[in-house]
């Protein structure tokens, strides 16, 4: 996660009166991610000198022999050596590419591969669109943007340091419950709604983390095509340190 959030909830907390444990103990419950946005969503000062991280959408490019149903989108690759270091806690190839194909509907159904550097590749021949499908869409590049995140339920309850503090207190409960709407604020920013690599699950109904996964990227239909359905692509860490992306779980929610 980055200093400049840290630092922004311990402020909040500060202003609220909270002990430095408390307001520390809900930093540490946060996650780091990586955005992938289209340009006009970087910050300004990420701007100048921005380096596509991604290619969303258009052919798939993947190694001669590799077979994906036809009818089964591209919606991503990642150019790993683009994408910041030291920010995320699960394990991303250091270089090469990760390309992720899916069928953006309740049949949940996707593949994932890592490409290393150097390898050769095709590109992988137009998909047949079905009728009620997204159309095909020309490629465009997106952009890496460090981001934090926090569960997608966050209560008072799940921090044992705010319970003690607050326990029998109800000035002291609001004083948390305001602290964890700061948090949720500054949280919010217009190019978290993109592509997510890492950090928690933006799952509002069935948050992966409930059956013990870790999130390895999240596709909004929005980000790519047209739709409001969130691709969900994930595993234990285990799984993914290991590049074993063809045991990974891909879900959807609408």
């Amino acid at each position: 996660m980055t200093a400049t959030a840290r630092e922004t909830i311990r402020e909040a907390g500060r202003a609220r009166g909270l002990p430095e444990p408390v307001t520390d103990a809900f930093v540490r419950l946060l996650r780091p991610c990586v955005y992938l946005c289209r340009y006009e969503q970087l910050p300004e000062e990420l701007k100048e000198n921005a380096r596509p991280a991604a290619r969303a959408a258009g052919p798939a490019h993947l190694p001669p022999g590799v077979v994906v149903p036809a009818y089964v989108p591209h919606l991503v690759t990642i150019d790993c050596a683009a994408i910041p270091t030291g920010v995320l806690d699960i394990d991303l190839p250091a270089d090469g590419h990760v390309a992720i194909l899916a069928e953006i509907t309740d049949q949940d159904e996707g593949f994932a591969f890592h490409i290393p550097a150097g390898t050769e590749t095709v590109e992988r021949p137009p998909r047949e669109a079905k009728p009620d499908g997204p159309k095909s869409y020309e490629a465009f590049p997106l952009y890496a943007v460090p981001g934090v995140t926090r569960p997608a339920h966050l209560h008072l309850s799940d921090v044992a340091e705010a319970v003690d503090y607050a326990e029998g207190d109800a000035g002291r409960a609001r004083r948390v419950e305001n602290l964890m709407d700061e948090i949720n604020a500054s949280l919010s920013v217009r190019w978290g709604h993109g592509i997510q690599l890492g950090g928690y699950s933006p799952a509002h109904h069935d948050p992966l983390e409930d059956r013990g996964d870790v999130l390895f990227v999240s596709i909004p239909e929005s980000a790519v095509f047209d739709g409001d359905c969130v691709t969900f692509v994930s595993g234990t860490r285990e799984q993914i340190a290991e590049r074993r992306y063809d045991e990974l779980d891909f879900g959807v929610e609408s």
